[in-house]
């Protein structure tokens, strides 16, 4: 009878469901950074597997007991890129093994009724979506760590010509200025720190090749640095998205400079030749190494010259914020919004809000179609400063016009106008804090 009876009970014993994730995160200190990037990886897992309410990851406690290795719900973490940032804060990208029966009993025994999301038997075709899925928001977050970092990362110094007679009178006079950005080791750290997230995130040859046979795109990412250039397979559009986004700030990031007079200060002077940062691939500078030249003529009044003492530059340090899992548009009083990474694509209005009431990035899920105000500030603070790398020139609001309109911005001269709601433009989400 035990024999008759044991292949019922090998049946009825559940498999372990573990599944991968690579996930990021950061934070004030080490063992902070190494708990949100176990934080996302759960959150992954869940949002994958379970249908429930995901408030509970809005209380902290609940979300840090559900990441603890001592839940069980990890089952292990190796550790594949961890450095400090030149701020003090700490960026983490590890492999964490999540086990969903795990993550399943801890939920129920909260309390919450949940339904398991589709057949546990499909676990290798959603193991691909989790690996995407947490591609793009280990992406999102790199690029949110470096985001201040980079703006950091240059020196300046500044030459003059003798000032030259602009009329007979001798009354206006114009002098030659040349900034010159150089790089410090700031900009050594930020490409390694490039490097070694998407060395952690990048598909095998072994993986390519599966995705190749299964009919699913891949998309190569080349990366020069110190002499050497390293080819890196990634699984999203998306996550080139994210990246274009910080090559796209590069103008921005070089450009943090004031020049003094003695008598005045002025910023954003000049027209600049830059380092190609993102021609064909994402080319980064070694500390020491010239990033770009501005060049312009300061018109002066004999007047003005005579208050003169001498031009000197400085770095204007960090001007935009990345926080709360986005570029911060407006703040005041620790309150404000931010727009995500990169936008999520091209679709019409109705698709436009679904997907991004959908989307979790950065490890916030409360994102949200901008309305056409939110719009105008982002024209302000992001758009015509450089930063935010936006792949269209049209971008859906929320806010309605009638039954079949809804109301667009046009970055070209920073108005809205109303069209079809089945009009195809780009998307950006926002969240507010």
């Amino acid at each position: 009878m035990l024999w008759l009876l044991m292949p019922v009970m090998l049946f009825a014993q559940p498999e372990n469901k573990d599944v991968t994730i690579v996930a990021s995160g950061s934070g004030g200190t080490l063992e902070d950074a190494k708990q949100a990037a176990l934080r996302s990886a759960t959150e992954q897992a869940f949002g994958a597997f379970i249908s429930s309410k995901t408030e509970m990851f809005n209380d902290v406690v609940v979300a840090d007991q559900m990441a603890s290795v001592s839940s069980g719900n990890i089952k292990s973490f190796d550790v594949l890129n961890q450095d400090q940032l030149p701020d003090g804060r700490w960026g983490v990208t590890l492999k964490a093994i999540v086990s969903v029966d795990k993550l399943t009993s801890f939920v129920q025994a909260k309390g919450i009724s949940i339904e398991i999301k589709g057949g546990m038997f499909a676990l290798n075709i959603k193991q691909q979506a989790l690996n995407e899925t947490g591609e793009l928001s280990a992406m999102s977050e790199m690029v949110g760590l470096l985001h201040e970092a980079m703006q950091t990362s240059f020196d300046y110094q500044i030459n003059s010509s003798q000032p030259r007679s602009k009329d007979s009178g001798n009354n206006n006079w114009e002098i030659t200025l040349a900034v010159t950005a150089t790089c410090n080791k700031n900009m050594d750290f930020c490409a390694n720190y490039f490097i070694k997230t998407l060395t952690a995130l990048s598909l095998t040859a072994a993986e390519v090749e599966t995705y190749k046979s299964l009919n699913k795109q891949v998309f190569p990412v080349n990366v020069s640095y110190a002499g050497n250039t390293m080819a890196f397979y990634l699984r999203k559009q998306t996550s080139i998205s994210a990246i274009n986004s910080l090559v796209s700030n590069w103008g921005f990031y070089t450009r943090l400079f004031a020049v003094q007079s003695g008598m005045d200060e002025t910023t954003g002077n000049g027209e600049g030749r830059l380092h190609e940062f993102g021609n064909r691939g994402i080319s980064f500078l070694s500390a020491g190494q010239s990033a770009g030249t501005f060049t312009w003529n300061d018109q002066r009044t004999l007047s003005q010259i005579e208050q003169m003492t001498g031009y000197s530059v400085r770095p204007l340090g960090v001007k935009s914020q990345f926080k709360h899992g986005g570029y911060v548009v407006q703040e005041s009083n620790g309150h404000g919004f931010v727009a995500a990474v990169c936008d999520i694509g091209k679709m019409n209005w109705e698709a436009a809000k679904t997907a991004c009431e959908e989307l979790v990035m950065n490890g916030y899920s409360d994102w949200v179609l901008p309305d056409k105000d939110q719009l105008g500030l982002i024209y302000k603070a992001l758009y015509q400063r450089g930063i935010g790398g936006f792949a269209g020139r049209w971008n859906w609001s929320s806010s309605e016009y009638d039954a079949s309109s809804a109301w667009d911005f046009y970055f070209e001269d920073g108005k809205a106008y109303y069209y079809s709601k089945y009009r195809t433009i780009q998307v950006r989400a926002v969240r507010a804090f």
